[in-house]
């Protein structure tokens, strides 16, 4: 007799918001399977692995979704929940927005516990258990680290390790690999090989070869539809992101001439001895920089480095120490910072985490007037016009009076992109901009980043990424928060 699937999906649909996301989907789960989903942003990726988790439900009266982990068919999903964990994004960005700031020992302990925060006194036995899966997924070094202060891939094997701690049957990840340097994504794909000798996975990326190598069969989502199902061949390189290989944009050097022909004037930002500490632990030692007229900085280092403490010191969030100095000169050095938020803007992923004021794309892009999470008050004229051209240029049209809610993590990204651009910055600060988007936006995003250095805004970009170098004429290196190169960007 063939085994009875734990999940089962029979032609059904799933709207959200009032929008249909997810069409007549047809598919089957068997214990012990590995699979991927495969599509490009708003494909519906994200939106299945909720219906798989319980957290998104079909449609009334279009398709039936059932579960079976042993004791019998249940259409109902409330049971399924104890078997099925989900990590991803949304559960990520959860602690940002809380300020959730456990250990990640106290992190898996809640996966112990099953409940979304932890115990404060665990018993012995329930630390072991925690401490015994952090070892057995190559974690364990980060145990009395504070979640918070880790970088986006050290949280996400946190997060990882949290969910094996519940005991699931099956473990559904979200992008694992987005937003991870390669010695991160190998990290990355040796503890979900460990993973999957336990647990049956469910992993969503844009391309296939983001896929870890442990996964056997693939679908590809395509404007909510199942388009195809294969079989995904394994490779000697795994976790090579897709928008990490050759850009298929040329190489140009207009970046670089515009840094040289730029006319004198004063810096835009100048750093001293700049010591910043998050807490009880220094994030960036003895930092010396300046941003003269016309030049777009690269930022890179391994994550963890301190490329995003970097950029938040340069937006105000963050202070130096006592005998450290940061001023704005030709921004005529702001008495506040929102003053200075006029003339700076930030994207990043924690921007994102932090973003959940409910609000259409239309209202959060006009939000950036005032650099305010929602929109503070009525738009002028001029103002709605450039919002209106945002909303065009990266595609967004479509999505304008679509609630927050109903985007998926790419979209999202895009419509932080045009709030970041809408008051036409003199800086504009990004912190891994690529992650979350597919192919097609990635160059969108690129011709933009063209189009606004071309306007006289100047880039300073964090990415651990070795394509979309054309736009930077600087690159910095950061190494475990000490500077260890400045110069001429170097070639991919």
């Amino acid at each position: 007799m063939a085994a009875v699937p734990l999940v089962t999906f029979d032609r059904i649909d799933v709207d959200i918001a009032g929008t249909s996301v997810l069409h007549a989907v047809s598919w089957q789960l068997q214990r012990g399977e590995h699979w991927g989903v495969v599509g490009a942003n708003g494909s519906g990726k994200s939106t299945f692995l909720g219906l798989i988790a319980g957290t998104a439900w079909p449609a009334p009266d279009r398709g039936e979704r059932r579960y079976d982990f042993g004791a019998g068919t249940e259409t109902d999903a409330v049971g399924a929940r104890s078997e099925i964990v989900l990590v991803g994004h949304e559960l990520q960005d959860r602690y940002a927005r809380f300020g959730w700031n456990f250990t990640a020992l106290d992190v898996v302990l809640s996966g112990v516990y099953r409940t979304d925060v932890p115990r404060r006194r665990p018993a012995a036995e329930q630390r072991s258990r925690a401490l015994a899966v952090l070892r057995r997924l190559g974690v364990v070094h980060l145990a009395e680290r504070r979640f918070l202060e880790l970088s986006r891939g050290e949280q996400r094997r946190v997060l990882i390790a949290r969910g094996v701690a519940f005991e699931p049957t099956v473990l559904l990840l979200d992008e694992p690999a987005s937003g991870l340097d390669r010695d991160a994504r190998a990290e990355l794909a040796a503890m979900l090989t460990r993973v999957a000798m336990e647990r049956t996975l469910v992993c969503t990326a844009h391309v296939p070869e983001d896929l870890p190598p442990m996964i056997e069969r693939y679908l590809c989502l395509e404007h909510g539809r199942i388009a195809a199902t294969e079989s995904h061949p394994q490779t000697a390189a795994p976790l090579v992101p897709a928008n990490a290989r050759a850009s298929t944009r040329p190489a140009t050097t207009q970046a670089m001439a515009r840094a040289e022909l730029a006319s004198a004037g004063p810096p835009l930002v100048v750093i001293e001895r700049a010591n910043v500490w998050l807490g009880n632990r220094q994030v960036l030692h003895d930092v010396d920089w300046r941003l003269e007229p016309g030049e777009q900085w690269l930022v890179t280092g391994a994550n963890g480095s301190g490329k995003s403490s970097f950029l938040r010191l340069l937006h105000g969030q963050l202070r130096p120490a006592l005998g450290s100095t940061i001023t704005w000169p030709a921004l005529g050095n702001p008495r506040n910072v929102w003053a200075l938020r006029r003339q700076i803007a930030w994207l990043s992923p924690e921007l994102q985490a932090a973003y959940r004021y409910p609000s259409t794309a239309r209202a959060c892009i006009a939000s950036g007037f005032e650099s305010s999470i929602g929109q503070t008050r009525p738009l002028l004229a001029e103002e709605a016009v450039r919002v209106d051209e945002l909303l065009a240029e990266l595609a967004l049209d479509g999505l304008a009076d679509r609630t927050l809610g109903s985007l998926s993590y790419g979209q999202m990204r895009r419509v932080l992109i045009a709030r970041a651009l809408v008051n036409r910055p003199r800086v504009l600060l990004l912190d891994e901009p690529w992650e979350g988007l597919d192919a097609p936006m990635a160059a969108l995003l690129n011709r933009m980043l063209t189009a606004v250095i071309g306007e006289g805004t100047q880039l300073v970009c964090a990415s651990h990424l070795h394509a979309h170098r054309e736009h930077f004429s600087n690159e910095l290196v950061l190494t475990a928060g000490h500077v260890t190169r400045t110069g001429a960007v170097a070639s991919p």
